[in-house]
């Protein structure tokens, strides 16, 4: 009798994991992702849509659209390959990279000094306006009000996310869901 249960055994060491070496991280990228989209600046949506997801050890990637427009969801098409899983847990590590490819990118995300560009066109988000003073960085300076300046993003977003604790809790949660469905 316990020899019929072996299958039953091994297929559900497989769920587990695929869901430890894919599924959670695959989620939880996503999910950050959609953050990054909505809490980042988004004047024509190319910006929003340029965001990717890369696994090297499975081989994918889930690439924005890189048009204009507001933001579409990025997400993995099906489920990895059973020799990518194996490959993964064989090498004991599963990597996920979330990048951007605008060639602004570094200063959307306040990385570097912003470059003011010569822009006509109304944003897709909300903005902001204030004074920012010559060779200043992206964002409002001085709270000037009446300044010429606008913004679609709060000034430095991208670190106040990243490291201000709420992509963690995005992280633990996604993985929280995803490990209470295989119980």
């Amino acid at each position: 009798m316990a020899i019929n249960e072996i299958p039953k055994l091994i297929k559900k060491i497989n769920q587990v994991a695929e869901v430890v070496s894919y599924t959670a991280p695959a989620r939880a990228t996503e999910k950050v992702t959609d953050s990054l989209q909505q809490l980042g600046p988004r004047w024509t949506g190319f910006f929003s849509n340029s965001w990717f997801i890369e696994s090297k050890g499975y081989g994918i990637i889930a690439d924005g659209s890189r048009q204009e427009g507001n933001p579409v969801p990025i997400r993995f098409s099906g489920l990895p390959p059973r020799s990518g899983v194996k490959k993964v847990l064989a090498s004991g590590v599963s990597r996920f990279f979330i990048g951007n490819n605008a060639y602004y990118a570094e200063e959307a995300i306040d990385a570097v000094p912003y470059t003011p560009e010569p822009f006509d066109q109304e944003p897709l988000k909300k903005t902001k306006s204030g004074f920012r003073e010559p060779g200043g960085t992206r964002g409002m300076v001085n709270l000037d009000k009446n300044g010429p300046n606008r913004q679609t993003a709060q000034l430095d977003w991208f670190p106040k996310y990243a490291a201000g604790g709420n992509m963690q809790k995005e992280i633990e949660s996604t993985f929280k869901s995803v490990f209470e469905k295989i119980k």
